[in-house]
């Protein structure tokens, strides 16, 4: 760790001894009254995001025994060098609660320090991260490297995802929320309030076990009368939720087109207030992004696989959106397209 402080004190050492140079290439740009909303800061008690441009977790498949590798420094810092603003990352919260034996996880504190090493790189170019707890469930893979003990909130052979997946045991004490699931006999079973206990149990769970200045997000997908689940989660203290959608069964067949899901997560801001929102689903470009901060669908807005096309997917939106953006420092000379 020693190496890893060294580094990180060098690097900051570096950016600040570098001028910013001139965007000739916006001349046009506007005032600081006229920045796109896309590109003001976002505040959530005690975080501050410096831009509403969201890099959405997705799973990378580079994990060595769950923890982090060089390949998430360099891919995480990418998005970081090019001014994403908030980096959220998915990570299970046991060895068989991955998707596959290469996904992340965070089920033993020797697994922080590669991740810390991540989050501090990302800190010295000004962005903030985030990871998301997961567990997949009945999405568990048919694989040699995992036991047999497979399980999720509802089980049996009904329930088994497809041919490549196991058939799953049913957890002892909790359900999910889904509506495409079958629904139990206990008190985690048939009503909304039932279904939403265990959500609720580990939301507050984790408000008990978190510093009370941070904020919790909450990813959920947006089916079920999802608003009056999004407001028993504020109320236990869910400070940002993010909307997606389906993929809760195998036989879907979704229409996709970009911004699709942006109506869900709409349809809660509108419903929910005192509730932040992100948005996400084919988020393309920046003008899209700024539509949907304008007309007031959302707080925050996600990408992910564009992201992967388009690591510099913020200072392209900054482009289209005629802004000057920040540069990293150390990429400061490549603002400028001539001379």
């Amino acid at each position: 760790m020693a190496i890893v402080n060294r580094f990180q004190s060098e690097l900051l050492l570096f950016r600040g001894s570098l001028p910013r140079s001139d965007d000739a290439s916006l001349p046009n740009a506007p005032s600081a009254d006229n920045i796109p909303l896309l590109f003001h800061p976002f505040t959530i008690k005690d975080l501050t995001i410096p831009n509403r441009i969201v890099v959405a977790p997705m799973c990378m498949y580079s994990s060595l025994d769950g923890f982090f590798t060089n390949f998430h420094l360099a891919s995480i810092g990418s998005f970081a060098i090019n001014g994403a603003g908030l980096i959220q990352e998915a990570s299970a919260v046991l060895p068989n609660g991955r998707i596959t034996p290469e996904c992340a996880g965070l089920w033993d504190d020797a697994q922080v320090f590669k991740l810390k090493e991540v989050v501090d790189f990302v800190h010295v170019q000004g962005g903030k991260v985030s990871i998301q707890l997961a567990h997949a469930g009945r999405k568990y893979p048919e694989s040699a490297f995992w036991p047999e003990d497979m399980s999720a909130p509802s089980g049996g052979a009904h329930l088994q995802w497809d041919k490549h997946h196991r058939v799953p045991r049913e957890w002892s004490l909790v359900r999910s929320n889904r509506s495409l699931m079958p629904l139990r006999t206990d008190h985690y079973g048939g009503s909304l309030e039932n279904r939403a206990r265990f959500l609720l149990k580990v939301v507050k769970a984790m408000r008990a076990n978190f510093p009370a200045e941070k904020p919790i997000f909450l990813r959920v997908s947006a089916s079920d009368l999802v608003e009056e689940i999004a407001k028993w989660a504020r109320d236990a203290d869910v400070d940002v939720l993010h909307v997606s959608s389906g993929g809760n069964a195998s036989q879907q067949k979704i229409l996709t087109s970009p911004g699709y899901q942006v109506p869900f997560a709409e349809q809660i801001k509108r419903a929910v207030p005192g509730l932040a929102v992100v948005a996400v689903g084919i988020i393309l470009h920046g003008p899209l992004e700024e539509e949907v901060l304008k007309s007031e669908k959302a707080d925050l807005v996600a990408a992910g696989r564009t992201c992967l096309r388009h690591p510099n997917f913020a200072l392209n939106a900054a482009r289209e959106l005629n802004v000057k953006a920040a540069f990293s420092q150390q990429y400061s000379r490549g603002r400028t397209i001539h001379n």
